[in-house]
């Protein structure tokens, strides 16, 4: 019986990831990688991660019935683009983006008989990463993760059951949210963050004095760094596809500012204190995992592996007999 086929595009630490933790499964599946940077494909292939790269985006995706685009948000318009004449009826697509609006626009280009479901691992909070790209990627990455699905409104309840086969494959708990509202929230919790740390890097780095100041910073200053885009390109993408959202969070931010300002300038000790204690506080309940919402998510008995490969691939079948 032939294996059912997936293709990963993009082999960094999500779709390394993706790949590894489906490996895992044991599942008869065919897992082919495509990644722009070639050594990447190769060490894609040498973890493990991908049965076989193709250096072609078409002959990767060929016969696929899901199709995963594990990359940043600035090449999914013109992949979907390319791959849109040479997809079998029936093909799945998701993707892993953080800005799902103008994902889900552009997959309205596709086919009528490709059905697209967004998607957004947000990996938990208790979760610690070594390294980056392929070479940090892990089985296990999205244990306990918030995987958000985000349908396109063709998306049949088929392939959004495949959707959430997948998702419980890789230990993460399926949730179901609209794409505006997830755009809103992200802006808050990851863009804004890289936002203000690339405005107070500037401020410090490009700054009259930097050489003396550089001698001193040390890890904090570095986590900081860290929160900084490295693609130019696509943190460029991010920020204006939540445009609106962005202006609005960077208010409320001038607002604290301003008050912890105030504060400061005053020698205001009782306001300082308990900004810190709710900050404290509310910080605890997150890490320790209190303000958990609850998800939408398949039943999870004991022998919940199977079942969900089960589920995933009898899903799956299904869509490559549709497609031949």
């Amino acid at each position: 019986m032939p294996k059912t086929r997936i293709a990963i595009i993009g082999l960094g630490l999500v779709g390394g990831s993706i790949g590894l933790a489906l490996k895992k499964s044991k599942l008869a599946l065919e897992i082919v990688g495509h990644d722009k940077d070639l050594s990447v494909a190769g060490r894609a292939v040498k973890r493990g991660a991908v049965d076989k790269t193709e250096w072609n985006l078409i002959s990767a995706c060929e016969g696929a019935a899901l199709i995963v685009l594990a990359m940043p948000l600035d090449g999914i318009r013109d992949t979907l683009m390319a791959l849109r004449s040479h997809l079998a009826p029936g093909t799945i697509i998701t993707d892993t983006a953080t800005s799902k609006v103008p994902v889900l626009e552009w997959a309205n280009e596709l086919p009528r008989q490709v059905e697209f479901v967004g998607g957004n691992p947000v990996l938990s909070p208790r979760r610690e990463i070594s390294g980056h790209g392929i070479d940090a990627a892990q089985a296990d990455l999205f244990r306990e993760a918030t995987y958000c699905l985000v349908p396109s409104v063709s998306a049949s309840s088929q392939a959004i059951d495949v959707m959430c086969g997948l998702v419980n494959l890789l230990e993460a708990k399926p949730y179901f949210i609209e794409a505006a509202e997830h755009d809103g929230l992200m802006a808050g919790v990851q863009h804004l963050p890289a936002l203000l740390a690339t405005a107070y890097a500037s401020s410090i780095i490009g700054e009259q004095g930097w050489f003396e100041r550089s001698k001193l910073a040390g890890a904090a200053f570095r986590a900081t760094l860290d929160l900084v885009p490295a693609d130019k390109d696509a943190a460029r993408m991010q920020f204006l596809a939540h445009r609106d959202d962005l202006l609005r969070w960077i208010d409320q931010s001038i607002v604290k500012l301003h008050e912890l300002r105030t504060a400061l300038a005053n020698q205001d000790t009782a306001a300082l204190e308990t900004l810190i204690q709710k900050v404290t506080d509310e910080r605890l309940k997150w890490q320790s995992g209190q303000l958990e919402r609850a998800m939408t998510a398949l039943p999870a008995p004991d022998s919940a592996s199977d079942q969900m490969g089960r589920i995933f691939l009898g899903g799956l079948s299904d869509r490559l007999k549709r497609m031949k």
